[in-house]
């Protein structure tokens, strides 16, 4: 990875921290999402992605670090376990790439990576708590208009 790709990943992580600030800044007075609503959004956010890939078929459309995320959520809110292979696959990411993004996500407490006591080469990973709340509420900012928030008491 060299110094033009740390300051890309430097960038969007801003960007989603400053957004996720601006989501959690806002009236408590606002419509409340479910998790149904929000798992909908997210697999609505992962077919457009496919669909933007098949439409630009060779080039990268799509932001890794948000794909990988809303795989992520929407595996642990349907309850399935990913392993890391799995994750990449499903979010279309290559195999370093999701390595590094899963480096930063656990290092800023968003993942929990877990080894497979029946096959060491595979690794689980889920989103924690705040990882999972923080996600949510991205796609709710992503999807609604600014009068709606995401609540993360009301997704539990």
């Amino acid at each position: 990875m060299d110094s033009d790709d740390r300051g890309k990943l430097a960038a969007i992580t801003t960007m989603l921290i400053d957004l996720l600030r601006q989501q959690g800044a806002e009236a408590a007075t606002e419509p409340v999402l479910t998790t149904e609503q929000l798992i909908t959004m997210a697999k609505a956010n992962i077919r457009a992605r496919r669909r933007r890939q098949e439409l630009f078929a060779g080039i990268q459309v799509a932001d890794p670090a948000w794909d990988l995320l809303l795989e992520l959520y929407v595996n642990c809110a349907e309850k399935r376990r990913i392993s890391v292979t799995g994750l990449g696959l499903g979010a279309n990411v290559p195999g370093a790439t999701v390595l590094r993004w899963l480096a930063m996500f656990h290092e800023a407490g968003l993942i929990v990576r877990e080894p497979d006591p029946l096959d060491r080469r595979r690794i689980w990973v889920r989103l924690t708590d705040l990882g999972a709340g923080r996600v949510a509420q991205g796609i709710a900012a992503s999807q609604i208009p600014a009068s709606a928030t995401f609540n993360p008491s009301m997704a539990a």
